[in-house]
């Protein structure tokens, strides 16, 4: 069986000055991760025009992950639904046009998967046949589960009229998507 090769952009070099307390920076987190310090460099550069360069004109903010936590637990159910509903049919189509220049079903899963890499949140996506299943880890409870749950629901059966189910665990969503 031939693998298929996938073809690699063109790349420049250049050469910038940088500090170099931030070099050794850089050369101590590319060896933690086990990739170059070119590689690091290279994907410092994508995060950043993806989402950062971006983030504060889409009305996008940095918080952290336990103050984000101990607001969602303190919603109720119907809030929770009520929640994802207004993100996903105002907030997210909102920033899937500043981000990506449309509102499409690959803009919004670009997006997403742009978030769960910068994140560091452990992902998955398999596909079998005519579905694809996405598991998210996401380590924030049941209520934020619940929240993921509803955004993906309401953005893939209401506003992209795709056929989908999702199952949840404590810290964990599972998105089936069917083709």
């Amino acid at each position: 069986m031939k693998s298929a090769k996938i073809p690699k952009s063109s790349t420049t070099c250049i050469t910038f000055r940088i500090s170099s307390e931030k070099l050794n920076t850089l050369r101590k987190v590319s060896e933690t991760k086990n990739i170059t310090p070119n590689t690091l460099v290279n994907q410092i550069i994508k995060a950043y025009l993806d989402l950062h360069c971006r983030a504060a004109h889409a009305k996008l903010y940095y918080l952290p992950k336990s103050f984000l936590i101990r607001l969602i637990n303190e919603l109720t159910e119907e809030e929770i639904r009520e929640l994802a509903r207004d993100t996903a049919k105002n907030d997210l189509v909102d920033i899937s046009l500043f981000l990506r220049g449309g509102f499409t079903m690959a803009s919004v899963s670009n997006i997403a998967e742009t978030w769960l890499r910068i994140a560091q949140m452990p992902y998955r996506c398999e596909i079998n046949g005519d579905s694809c299943n996405i598991i998210i880890e996401h380590d924030m409870g049941l209520k934020y589960s619940h929240l993921i749950k509803e955004i993906s629901r309401y953005l893939l059966e209401v506003a992209f009229e795709a056929k989908s189910s999702c199952g949840i665990t404590e810290n964990t969503v599972i998105i089936k998507l069917e083709q």
